[in-house]
């Protein structure tokens, strides 16, 4: 009786393994020109990928240093192929026939749905009434909140103890969090200031973000059963509700605010865009309003931190910076986007922070139609996910002398010239670009000259020690850990 059954569910299995290999025939004949790691049935090379979430990026990087900037594995049935040739990596993220986030961005969906992040049918809808709050021109309107909540954050680090270190994110993820609250959220100072559970969200969202890569990277997490039977999915039901409650008020009081007066259309908010819009539910409003929120105040805290973390440990660099600052921008007064644009040692150090620590550990998108690259030796067969390894391309040695070193002096033109311009691409490309790069530059590089009025940077350990963290974008495991002197007028206390 039991071994009639086995011989069924084996017959069954058979039979679905043939169908399959019949049905992505083509895939497969693509698949095999491309170079990888022997793949098991079923699991494919699922296998690897068992390992801490700190691991991955080795992982990944092993195989990078095996196969080369082309090769592809397996997860389950899921054909990867990662490219790391820079000429490639331009064509295929400009093109539109790579333009929908790959499989793994699914598991994002319960948190925020589909839209601007994680792609679907209406992303392309939601992220054109989302960008103008985003451009030059809104930017503009927003500089003033970006200067009060920048010189907040300024006066309360040149308070610290100069003698304790403290993980400057934490300080700063609070004056990013005000800023995108007033500007992109259209939150008043008071409003702002008494979301629910905001407190609770901003500390939280990177456990939050923890858990949705661990089951990107565990295969067995995808398992609905184990995921329930580990505790998992009781710690997703919080943080769905979490998200929720948070973008519900958020929504709550801008439907609230509208009903009263509209903003100029130069300085609105995307969740007001996205009520008046009319075409969006009530709970693709408030994913999309959350997803935007979390993607501006989190990103620009972990980038401003890591400018300043390594200004700290680089004074030469924060003595050029500070200098140029100064002369530019003055001692004190509002800083203008235009003040920004001449601040080139500034530009160079968020270059380099961009670099080391970039927004995207890796980018995954799914080929909808056939492209070939390699100088046509390879071709992309259609629902392959393609994956572009940000991080080891910006750690590449044959474009980056040191990789892991900090240097911003990678960026001198002379430097620039030198180097393939696609090999650093901190915001991605294309379609599916960064939405609020411009939006966050001018952010975090207010926040340094604010911080850099006030206060004078100093190390708190070794840049030789950083332990990246690796949560959807890369972070340091262990904080963002300086020390801050106060400075007057430009000495630091009696010392030039």
């Amino acid at each position: 009786m039991w071994f009639e059954a086995l011989m069924v569910i084996a017959a069954a299995v058979a039979i679905g393994w043939l169908y399959w290999r019949w049905t992505h025939r083509r895939m497969l004949e693509l698949a095999a020109k491309v170079p990888g790691p022997p793949a098991l049935p079923i699991l494919g090379n699922a296998l690897i990928f068992m390992v801490n979430p700190g691991e991955i990026l080795n992982k990944v990087e092993a195989l990078c240093q095996t196969y080369g900037d082309y090769f592809k594995f397996w997860l389950g049935p899921d054909l990867n192929i990662c490219v790391k040739n820079p000429t490639d990596i331009r064509t295929l993220l400009a093109s539109n026939k790579v333009n929908q986030k790959g499989p793994l961005y699914e598991l994002l969906v319960p948190f925020i749905g589909y839209g601007i992040l994680t792609g679907g049918p209406t992303w392309r809808n939601q992220r054109k009434t989302a960008k103008p709050s985003y451009n030059k021109k809104s930017v503009e309107h927003f500089t003033p909140i970006f200067n009060e909540e920048a010189e907040q954050l300024a006066r309360f680090l040149s308070h610290k103890d100069p003698s304790v270190s403290f993980d400057v994110f934490k300080d700063v993820v609070k004056c990013t969090t005000q800023s995108v609250n007033q500007t992109l959220m259209g939150l008043s100072k008071e409003d702002s200031q008494n979301l629910h559970r905001m407190e609770e969200m901003v500390a939280r969202t990177r456990d939050m973000y923890q858990l949705i890569f661990e089951r990107m990277t565990k295969w067995w997490l995808q398992i609905p059963l184990i995921y329930w039977l580990v505790g998992k999915k009781k710690k997703q039901l919080y943080f769905q509700k979490l998200v929720d409650d948070f973008s519900s008020d958020i929504v709550r009081r801008r439907r609230k605010a509208l009903e009263v007066s509209t903003p100029d259309e130069e300085c609105m908010g995307v969740a007001d865009r996205y009520i008046l819009q009319g075409d969006l539910n009530e709970n693709e409003i408030k994913r999309d309003t959350f997803t935007l929120f979390t993607t501006s105040q989190e990103a620009a805290a972990k980038i401003a931190s890591g400018v300043l973390m390594f200004l700290a440990h680089l004074p030469d660099w924060q003595e050029k910076v500070y200098n140029e600052m100064i002369e530019v921008v003055g001692p004190s007064g509002p800083v203008t986007s235009e003040q920004l644009k001449l601040l080139h040692n500034l530009d160079m150090v968020f270059k380099e922070t961009l670099r080391y620590f970039p927004i995207a550990a890796l980018i995954q998108r799914t080929v909808e139609e056939e492209i070939t690259i390699n100088e046509g030796k390879i071709t992309l067969p259609a629902g392959t996910s393609l994956v572009i390894p940000l991080h080891h391309l910006h750690r590449d040695p044959r474009h980056w002398e040191q990789p892991d070193r900090v240097k911003p002096e990678r960026f001198l033109p002379e430097n620039v010239k030198k180097r393939d311009p696609n090999a650093f691409v901190p915001f991605s490309l294309g379609p599916m670009d960064c939405l609020g790069r411009v939006y966050a530059t001018a952010l975090i590089k207010t926040i340094i000259v604010w911080v850099l009025r006030y206060a004078r940077l100093e190390p708190a350990d070794s840049l030789d020690n950083i332990k990246l963290h690796v949560a959807i974008s890369v972070s340091c495991a262990d904080g963002y850990n300086v020390r801050a002197r106060p400075r007057k007028n430009g000495r630091i206390n009696g010392f030039t």
